[in-house]
């Protein structure tokens, strides 16, 4: 159990409110949270990142979300993990129901080429 930290209990926490649909809580611990994690930690940013573009999208900040959706999506072989490499493919859901926002177009069609 070495790996519960403080920072990854706020992280689970912020995802279960993330899932009830609750982002006005979930951003800022996320946030927090990704404010400490370093390159050092790049497995655990990008799953964070992917709640975050969650939270985001469903606090309608289609923007916001499409901006940090991209950075999940950056270089997958900086992270070795099969769950995060599957996050970024997921990551593009909820930002979809933005797609007349340009930022979230423009990220849609990265993801569509890319």
């Amino acid at each position: 159990m070495y790996w519960v930290t403080q920072d990854e209990l706020r992280v689970m926490a912020a995802r279960v409110v993330t899932e009830l649909r609750r982002p006005l809580r979930a951003v800022p611990a996320l946030r927090a949270v990704l404010g400490r994690y370093g390159a050092t930690h790049p497995r655990e940013l990008a799953l964070s990142t992917s709640w975050l573009v969650r939270a985001l999208a469903d606090a309608s900040e289609p923007g916001e979300a499409a901006a940090q959706a991209r950075r999940v999506r950056e270089p997958p072989e900086r992270v070795a993990s099969d769950r995060a490499s599957g996050r970024a493919g997921v990551v593009l859901r909820r930002p979809a129901a933005f797609s007349h926002v340009p930022e979230v177009a423009s990220l849609l069609a990265e993801g569509r080429a890319g």
